[in-house]
């Protein structure tokens, strides 16, 4: 037979468990209305984005890198 602090433990659990779930429940709710409000009232438009050409001067671009002997030749391998 179990001992008579199993059978407390277990009719404490029984309470606890609806309890945590109101708990859950009261959590989600709160969850729900904070993503509400951060979610948009209308749909944003699309917006086209194109892309054009961007004149630099040749003082401006990178410099040419230049590689010493041995990794010249090692990259005849790639």
């Amino acid at each position: 037979m179990a001992p008579y602090w199993l059978f407390r433990l277990n009719d404490f659990l029984a309470w606890l468990n609806p309890a945590l779930c109101v708990v859950a429940g009261v959590l989600l709710v709160m969850v729900i209305a904070v993503a509400g409000e951060r979610f948009p009232g209308k749909p944003a438009s699309p917006v086209m984005q194109t892309a054009r050409a961007v004149d630099m001067a040749a003082s401006v671009e990178c410099p040419r890198v230049v590689l010493p002997p041995e990794l010249r030749d090692l990259r005849l391998y790639d």
